[in-house]
């Protein structure tokens, strides 16, 4: 017994000796000793793990929306836009493929060439004068034409007739850069057309709204051209002066229309077309309820909205103009000249310190403006009519040419 023990104490005392060499190998700080326990390594691997994936957690909840909204605003403003654009370009050619007028309807007459919707109803067994009509801004010919053949009916007699598009409006080529449109060039453009147009001169003017600001533009720059003056409810020059309480209406119509050509290159104006339908009440409800096809297909185009503010730019130079071509002594004063006013809600409304009843005096006094260039002008104010009805009823434009007829023709006769 004794000496089993005696053999286990040489083994006891060698393995002692063994930890002691093994620990004299190892660093003071790599002592067993010092070391953490395997249990709670794991607990601290654990918290760690834990701390960690909630620090991530709070990170992507705060970086996710701002991704997100970067991510919206890469798509709304270079995929979604450059998508709209090229769609916008299609559509806009694929509806004036669509609604493309008569071969014959399309004139090489416009800036560089370029073609121009013009509707020509021709009366060769005619002997009155010519009748020339310019609409208002923003009306195309899809439009126009039907009017232009119920003139015809009211008329009771053969007579020519003729309308056109001005560049970027329905059917017309734009022009390659809006900046080299003005005032000086669309007079030079309708002097243009109405010498290819081979027209019997002089011819009577016609002109509703705008288009009857520029029917005056054209008499006081060419008198020699024209034998009388119809304005339907027309746009007086003095809407345009900095001292008009209608002015900025017409800085905000203009901003308005800038906006509408960016976000119709875009695409954007195309899915909400159908508000138009909302327009068929109201003082509007007129125009729109017998609109053609493609003309409420190309009226929200890029295209037509760029017309429409450069139109507006332009109309700004016009109290100068006038004011010096009335100076020209070159003007026949005995012109037929016939202004019919009308009266509407838009006329009505309080502005520039105005209120409604004065609004619509203040128009009524400068639509009377354009008496001024003849000794021979009548002024008629309707108040049955708004004024859409006004520009666009030619029972009244054929009665007024009827009018104007008369008096041509006691000059003659005199």
């Amino acid at each position: 017994m004794n000496d089993h023990n005696e053999l286990q104490k040489p083994s006891i005392n060698s393995s002692d000796e063994q930890h002691q060499e093994i620990c004299k190998k190892l660093k003071w700080y790599e002592n067993p000793v010092l070391q953490t326990p395997k249990s709670f390594r794991a607990k601290t691997t654990t918290y760690s793990s834990f701390c960690t994936s909630l620090c991530i957690g709070i990170l992507i909840i705060l970086v996710l929306p701002i991704i997100l909204t970067v991510f919206i605003l890469f798509l709304l403003l270079w995929i979604l836009p450059g998508f709209g654009r090229f769609y916008e370009r299609y559509a806009e050619a694929r509806d004036r493929k669509k609604y493309y007028p008569a071969v014959d309807e399309m004139k090489h007459w416009g800036p560089n060439n370029k073609l121009l919707h013009v509707v020509h109803l021709r009366a060769p067994e005619s002997k009155l004068p010519s009748i020339i009509y310019l609409s208002g801004m923003g009306i195309s010919m899809y439009y126009v034409k039907p009017l232009l053949l119920k003139f015809v009916e009211f008329m009771d007699e053969p007579i020519e007739i003729l309308s056109f598009d001005l560049p970027g409006y329905g059917a017309s080529e734009p022009p390659n850069n809006w900046n080299t449109e003005n005032l000086e060039s669309e007079l030079l453009l309708l002097k243009q057309i109405f010498t290819k147009s081979r027209l019997r001169k002089p011819f009577i003017l016609i002109g509703g709204s705008i288009g009857g600001l520029l029917a005056h533009l054209y008499y006081l720059m060419y008198p020699e051209d024209v034998a009388g003056i119809i304005l339907l409810d027309p746009t007086p020059s003095t809407v345009f002066e900095r001292e008009s309480p209608v002015v900025t209406d017409m800085n905000r119509a203009r901003f308005i229309c800038r906006i509408m050509a960016r976000a119709a290159s875009w695409g954007l104006l195309r899915p909400v077309s159908f508000l138009l339908d909302y327009f068929r009440v109201g003082d509007f409800g007129y125009f729109f309820r017998p609109s053609h096809p493609g003309y409420i297909a190309l009226l929200m185009t890029q295209t037509m909205l760029e017309k429409l503010e450069n139109q507006l730019r332009c109309c700004y130079t016009i109290p100068d103009y006038i004011l010096k071509l009335q100076k020209d002594a070159t003007i026949r004063r005995d012109l037929p000249l016939l202004v019919v006013g009308a009266t509407d809600s838009t006329k009505k409304r309080p502005r520039g310190g105005l209120t409604g009843d004065e609004t619509l005096q203040w128009w009524l006094d400068n639509q009377q403006l354009f008496l001024r260039s003849s000794d021979n002008a009548g002024f008629i104010f309707r108040t049955d009519y708004n004024h859409v009805q006004c520009v666009l009823d030619m029972e009244l434009a054929a009665n007024a040419t009827k009018a104007i007829l008369t008096q041509i023709h006691n000059k003659i006769i005199h």
